[in-house]
Formats: structure tokens, sequence, C-alpha cells
């Protein structure tokens, strides 16, 4: 298995168990869970709300591939949902998938399961080369994913199977319930991840679709116009690249965004019921106060923040701040932590809770534990020294954007949406500082500006923000190429003496500069505007690609490279001409699917024949 060799597991009894609760596009800052009652009672009042937590990519697959190998996406090399950027097929190719999560808890003792939606690209055409590492898994199937009504899933590699006359998130729901008996039953420590395609959009850019039951409930709910809504063309026309170009949204927009706020509300009730059934279950099994419930979500979304009607990939809150809200041993009961953390912390995390210890951890990840954190949430961020915490987050992008609207005119230049970002998260001070591929610059006083509206970098007039923007390019020049401990702690290439500077430091207590506060010390004012390139792109492409990113620090980097395999020109196969899979002749998800059983489910289940698979001759 690659790099196990890494692991030393001692195994401990009694060790906690692991439920991760993944959902797909679900904001933090457009209220959605306002209105999730069961997610308030049993996770966020009984656990710890976390408000700064980020992915380090807003896009599904790529922050997937990113949670479970621990890297940045820069790392991993998976940048998008399908070719050339990434998919599950550039996951396998890399050889990613033998050297990943589920292999590490299994090594260290547990069983590691997988319900839902896995990575895109997870088709008709690639289900038999099932994710490897997991003791179980129960997959969606790509293009069915998206389709509410017409639930198709894959258990361990072998033939899908259709689940007709039941919506997916009942399906999900009492199939997670069935492997937490399983689970609970063999006895060993477990984690499992529970991760359904809610609220993302239907296939089309149709609105997701509820369970029948819970039509209706979000009924007069309408997206807030605050902030960032539709903003003034002052505001906008600071924007990059294609973002620039969007007029102000119409009438005809602006109802579709309500009608998609209201309906992600509604399918969202369904995920609700999912905690609920799963809080209960782990109770009756006696092991719910030795379990972790970890709620989040793979990206956030916009709905006419910025002026887009729909979508996610940029760099702004909505997009990459999620929600994080923990339960379990030790974690602080009924606090909001403002603790920065992101989605490549959990892997390091989880192998902790799992009795790993840090020397043994693989020597490739970027992210830390949080499990201090998580057990000693605090309210505010640490001043500098910072200790362990972060205060720089690095998010990136690569290939174009999307508008999920059909009502939105798309602009010329939407493909111009590649960028690398950066994020302080400080208690008193914070900053977005990105380069786009445009090489056009932004910057946000994310404290005196949360809704990112006024772009500092346009035309800085003021002493304070030039030299604030020299740091900032000195950060994302170490940021956008980091590796292990330098994505922990990019300080460490940039400390300003002779000798030291652009080199590894190892040695954190001999830092000269331990944060941003101590780098603007005006004494470094030289240093930071003399010795490092301008972060630039040479032009927009789809992929990452070394040279047309240059420069870097240091000048040639690993990017991931050592530790996976090349995909230079792979391939992603598909299937011709299949036979159409029947859907739900009507939605389903009735009053009376609340307390389906499996064998209800699996009763009417249907494997798909060779035709469906596109494998007839």
């Amino acid at each position: 298995m690659g790099l196990l060799r890494y692991l030393s597991f001692a195994l401990v009894d009694a060790k906690p168990n692991i439920i991760l609760i993944f959902t797909d596009d679900q904001d933090l800052h457009l209220g959605s869970l306002d209105h999730m009652p069961i997610l308030h009672r049993e996770l966020i009042e009984k656990g710890t709300q976390f408000t700064n937590h980020y992915a380090t990519v807003a896009l599904c697959c790529p922050s997937r591939a990113s949670l479970l190998r621990g890297q940045a996406a820069h790392n991993t090399n998976v940048t998008y949902v399908n070719s050339p950027g990434g998919n599950y097929q550039k996951f396998v190719v890399a050889r990613e998938n033998e050297d990943y999560l589920p292999h590490w808890l299994v090594n260290a003792g547990y069983n590691a399961e997988y319900l839902g939606k896995f990575m895109n690209g997870y088709t008709r055409a690639t289900y038999t080369n099932a994710p490897k590492g997991w003791t179980h898994t129960d997959l969606l199937v790509d293009p069915f994913t998206y389709r509410y009504n017409n639930v198709v899933m894959s258990q361990n590699g072998e033939t899908p199977i259709s689940y007709r006359g039941f919506h997916q998130l009942d399906v999900m729901r009492v199939k997670a319930l069935d492997r937490i008996d399983n689970l609970a039953a063999d006895g060993k420590p477990f984690y499992l991840t529970i991760a359904p395609s809610t609220p993302h959009i239907e296939e089309g850019h149709t609105l997701p679709t509820p369970q029948t039951r819970h039509k209706g409930s979000a009924k007069g709910l309408q997206m807030s116009r605050d902030g960032n809504w539709n903003p003034k063309d002052e505001q906008q026309n600071g924007k990059p690249s294609w973002l620039k170009e969007l007029a102000s949204m119409n009438s005809s927009i602006i109802d579709r965004i309500d009608d998609f706020y209201r309906a992600r509300i509604a399918v969202l009730q369904g995920v609700d019921e999912i905690i609920e059934d799963v809080v209960d279950r782990l109770d009756k099994h006696g092991i719910l106060d030795n379990t972790y419930i970890i709620y989040t979500s793979d990206n956030g979304y916009h709905l006419g923040n910025h002026r887009v009607s729909g979508g996610k990939s940029l760099p702004y809150r909505e997009d990459t701040n999620m929600p994080l809200i923990v339960r379990g041993p030790n974690v602080t009961v009924g606090v909001t932590s403002k603790i920065p953390s992101a989605h490549l912390d959990f892997a390091p995390t989880f192998l902790e809770i799992a009795g790993v210890q840090q020397a043994d951890f693989l020597p490739f990840l970027d992210g830390r534990s949080l499990v201090s954190k998580w057990h000693n949430s605090q309210s505010k961020i640490p001043t500098c020294p910072l200790d362990d915490t972060h205060e720089i987050i690095n998010v990136e992008f690569w290939g174009s954007a999307g508008i999920e609207s059909p009502l939105q005119d798309k602009p010329h230049n939407l493909g111009n949406n590649s960028y690398k970002t950066l994020r302080i998260v400080g208690e008193e001070t914070g900053y977005l500082y990105s380069k786009w591929c445009t090489n056009e610059t932004e910057l946000y006083d994310t404290v005196a500006d949360p809704y990112e509206l006024e772009n500092l970098a346009k035309d800085p007039k003021d002493d304070h923000t030039r030299q604030l923007l020299t740091r900032l390019n000195a950060l994302l020049l170490a940021t956008k190429s980091c590796a292990d401990q330098t994505c922990r702690n990019p300080w460490k290439l940039l400390q300003p003496e002779e000798g030291r500077r652009g080199t590894i430091v190892e040695d954190e207590s001999s830092l000269t500069i331990k944060c941003l506060d101590q780098a603007m010390d005006p004494k470094y004012n030289d240093f930071f505007r003399d010795y490092f390139p301008q972060v630039a792109f040479q032009e927009c492409k789809e992929l990452q690609d070394i040279e047309n990113e240059r420069p870097y620090l240091p000048e040639n980097p690993g990017l991931g490279m050592k530790y996976r395999n090349p995909t230079d020109n792979y391939h992603t196969p598909g299937v011709k001409n299949p036979a159409k899979v029947p859907g739900n002749t009507e939605d389903r998800g009735g009053p009376d699917q609340r307390n389906v059983t499996l064998d209800t489910i699996m009763s009417k289940s249907i494997k798909l024949t060779k035709a469906q698979l596109g494998q007839a001759n």
C-alpha cells in the first residue's frame, strides 16, 4: 500500500467512532442551517460550531480529493470535475486511491465505509474499479448522482442497482442506519461517511427535488438581498475577469433565485431526518457518546452574490467558507468558535482520533490535526504568535466557472476563472487576496468589508495598503505550491535574514516573522518589496501547468509528484448508447416512506442490465 510503511499503529480499546455527514454544495452564509432544526438540536447545541472552516477548492471533486488525501489541490493535482483537470479516473490513474484515508484508518484497526457521492466521474464505465481501501462502499453512480428520483448505486464495485419508487435521501437514510447496525454488531471502531448529493442542483440545471413530504416546507422564504447580493455597478466594476462583465440581475433571474433558495431549504429537510435517525440509532446501540459526528459540505454556494445567479467556484466567502459542526467525546458543548480550519485538516484529525501518533503521520499531509481545537474550543482566535492555529488559508482554482441558471447570460470569458488566493483569518484583522489568471489582483479587508465588495488592490493609494500587498504577494508565492510543513506554516519560507530567504527554516522557535502583524513592521519593507517576484500566470488554462504558473517559492516545487503517478493525457472512459434507466414516474418521499425499511427498498430494487450499462453487443 505504498506509503503505509510509514504507519506503525498501536491498537487500543474503545477507540472513538467517526461519522462524517458530508453534504454537497451547502452554504453557510445563505442561511440554510437556520432551517434545519434537528441539526441545531442534536449537533450545534450538543457540540461546537466552527465559523471559519474553508474548502481549499470551491468545487466538488477537487475538494473531496483534498479531504481524503489531506493535501492541497496543487499537490493532489485533482483540480476539476472532469478532464483534463481531474475526476475520479484521474485520482485512480495517479494511484492516489492506493494511499489515502481509508487505508490509514483500516491499518489503525477501524472499519472504514463510504455511502453516497464519492467523486465526480464514478460512472457506469468506472464502477467496477471501486475506490480502494474501504471495508464497504455503496456509491451513487453518475449520471444519476444528481437525479433525486432516479437512484442508482453500486455496492463494492458490483453491478449498479436502481432503487425505483424511492427518493435518494430515503435510500441514503435507510442504508446509513443499516450500516450503523452492522458496524455496531462487528464491535470494531468505525469510520463512516454519509454523503448525499443534497442540496446540489439536479441534472440540466433543474431545481433540487425534495421528498414529497417536504414540498412546500419553505413556502414564503426569500433569498436575502443584503450585502453583496446584486451589487451596484461601482462595486461590481472592481471585480476581475468575467465577473465585471455581469449585468445587474433582472426580475426573472431574481424570481428563479428565490425558487432555488426554497428548493434547497426543502430538500435539506431530508438531511435533517438523516441526522435525527443516525443520532437515535447510535444511542440505541449505546455508542453515541463514543462517536464523533462531523457535519460539513464539500464547498459552499452563492445565489445572486456578486451578481452570479447560482453556483460555486469563486474565492469569496459564500463559496469557500462552509458549515462545520462537531459533536463527540470531549468536544466543547454549545460553543461557536472562530478557530480557522480547512478540509485538508480532516485526515490528520481522524488519524489522531484513531490513535495514530503524529510521528507516524504520512509525510505528504499538508493539514494539521484539529483534535485539540475541538476539545478546547475557543470563541476567539489567538493573537500572534499563533502556536498551532491557522492564520493563512490557501484557496485555489483551475478551469471554467459555472453559472447554474439557464436564465442568466454567460460571459464570453467564463473560462478565465483560474486563480490563486489566500485568506488571513485573525480576530481583529482579515484579508482576502487573489491573483487571477488574467493577472488581475483582488484585496479585501474582510473585517471592515465582510461582503468582499471594495477591491483595495484596484487603486491602492495609501502606503499601508501598498506595503500590505507586498506581504500578501510573498505569502501567496509560498502557499500556491506549499507542501506539508510549509502549508501549515508558510512563514518558514519568508524569513528576512541572509541565508534563510526562500529556504525552509525547520526550527519554528527561531522564526523572526511568525505572523502578518510582525511582517508589517516597516523595517521589512525593502525585503518584501524587492526579494519576491510577483505571483503570475502566463495564460488562463483548464488545468495545473507548472510552467504556466511560474514563479514559485522554492523555485522548483514538488507539487506532490513524489507521492503520485503522472496523469498526463489520462483518459476518462465512457459508455456508448446505454439503454435508458427509468426513474420514478412521480416524485417520491411521502410520509409513508419516512420509516420505510431496507427490506422494502431492496424488494423493489433492480440490477441494471448490460444494455443499461452500455455493455450490450
